[in-house]
This record gives structure tokens, sequence and C-alpha cells, in this order.
């Protein structure tokens, strides 16, 4: 794509048998069509499904939805999109894996497409009703730093896969209606798994994740902004990169407070815990540069 084009991003899921020995051809037909169509994104297949987020031209997009659908005999799949004026990845990559969300259960795989899910509407009605109810993002904790759904419990997950010790630890009441989301739904349909298997007895998901809601209710229940998984770091209300957060190169945590390389002049964020013992660099590669030869040329104290 040409610069300053503006980039279509769909994203999707769809848990569905695949046979693993076919997967590798799957994985090929994939990754040939990306390439013919120009597409850049990340493609996960596993035996439990497909999962991935794809970006190119319009007319690219709308073949691509197709050929999954082709790919893996269903229809029935959901599509969640938006737009970028900066393009969302730099490679195209289709990976096989034992999961196609990282739970590390990959025993635990959702019987149907239909599991107590909320439209985003439902969802909304729920949120704004004085109905008793718990509501508890699944998500990471470098991902909740950017915004979650207003009064969500906070796990401060650092991987998807602590959710079953979470529940064994926490003190939400399991008689009180729970209310799970995640960014775009799918590791809520694991999650719900995991809760019913500890006896929560009423759990609601949200279809879509808060991309879906976004989409309809911008400036809703959620607020903040919402961490994807590719170069727009975090989208705001209107499914826009907000330019508000980056990635600490110090420890991987969402953090908005900016500074500028003093190796390399570039832009770069570091998290209120990495301050003080991080270096004034935008990466690895530029700290090893900065501890050997010093500040670069874009250092204050080289001004």
């Amino acid at each position: 794509m040409s610069s300053g084009a503006t980039w279509y991003v769909t994203s999707f899921y769809r848990f569905i048998p695949l046979e693993a020995a076919l997967l590798p051809e799957l994985q090929a037909l994939t990754k040939q069509r990306m390439a013919e169509g120009s597409l850049l994104g990340l493609v996960l297949l596993a035996a439990e499904g497909v999962n991935g987020t794809v970006a190119g031209t319009e007319a690219a997009i709308a073949g691509f939805k197709q050929f999954i659908k082709d790919l893996i005999h269903t229809g029935d799949i959901r599509f969640k999109d938006s737009t970028s004026e900066i393009a969302p990845f730099h490679r195209l990559s289709v990976d096989i894996r034992s999961e196609i969300v990282g739970m590390k259960r990959p025993d635990l795989v959702p019987p149907s497409t239909e599991d107590h899910h909320l439209s985003p509407k439902e969802w909304h009605e729920a949120m704004a009703s004085d109905s008793p109810k718990i509501v508890i993002d699944t998500r990471n904790r470098y991902e909740t730093l950017a915004g979650k759904f207003k009064d969500a419990i906070d796990p401060k997950l650092k991987t998807f896969s602590d959710w079953g010790e979470y529940l064994e630890s926490t003190e939400v009441p399991a008689d009180v209606p729970v209310y799970i989301y995640c960014t775009g739904g799918i590791r809520c349909e694991k999650a719900i798994l995991e809760m019913h298997s500890k006896g929560f007895g009423t759990v609601y998901q949200l279809r879509d994740g808060i991309l879906g809601y976004l989409k309809e209710y911008p400036n809703g229940f959620y607020e903040g902004d919402c961490f994807v998984f590719d170069d727009r770091v975090a989208l705001d209300q209107e499914l826009q990169p907000s330019g508000r957060y980056g990635i600490c190169p110090g420890c991987g945590l969402t953090s908005s407070s900016k500074r500028t390389c003093e190796r390399c002049g570039a832009p770069y964020v570091v998290c209120a815990d990495c301050e003080a013992s991080w270096d004034p660099v935008c990466s690895k590669t530029c700290r090893d540069l900065w501890r050997r030869h010093g500040p670069g040329e874009f250092s204050e104290t080289n001004r």
C-alpha cells in the first residue's frame, strides 16, 4: 500500500475443529492468499480453530473474509472492523499453535458459539442497570492500564493463563451475576468455561468484546483507550489510533509517559516503575550502545 493510504483492519476468531494433519496445508494457503492480496497481520491456526487480525485495502480485506469462511467451511464467523491511517503491521505471519488464545488449556474448547453472549446493546443496558452485578476484565495488566469498563474489577493478570488461579483466590461471590469482557471476545470464550467449572453460576460475556462495544457505543461505559496487539498500540473511543500510549522497553507495560531516545532520537515511552532504573533510550539495542559509547547526538548533554 502507498504511504498515506487508509488501512482496513479486521479481527476475527472461530472455535471450530480443524484436523491437525491439515493445519500445514491451511497455513500455506493462508500465507499465499495474504501475499497475493498484499495483506499484513497475524493469523493463528490450531486444532481448535482460527484467530487473526489482518490489514490491507478495503477490497483485499473483503476478499480475505470470504477466503477464511471457505477455508474453515463455515459462514458463521464474526469480523470486527476498523480503519487506520498508520500501518498496523509490517509483515505477515501465519502460525500453527496448540491454542488460538494463550490460556495453556487446549482441552478447554467452547462446545458452541453461544454461551451467555450479550450483544453490545444488551451489555450497555446491563451496565446502565442498578441490578446487582460484578464486572471483571479478563485481559492482562498491560492492557487494562490503557482503559477498562467503569467499575470493572482488574485482576491484574500477567498472562491469560493466570485466569484459573485468579478465580481460585478471588473473593468474588459465585452467586452474583458476573459480566466478563476482553478485547474482541475470544478470551471470554474460554474464561467463561473456567468460571463454570469453578462454580460461578450466572456469567455473561460481551460478544465481540470492547471493539464491538465501541463500534456502537463510543463514550459509553468503557473508559479510556483499548489496547490492541499491533503497532497502533491503543484505539480511542472512535476505534482510531489514539497515539497516547506505547510499550515501555524496560518491562513491556503500557505507558503514556513520552520521551526522546538520547541515543537515536526516536520517541518512546517509559512506565513509572522503570523510569528510575531504565536508561534514557528507546530499546535494548540503544541501551547497549548507550552503555558502550555513551549518549548520541540527540542527548541533551550533547547539545
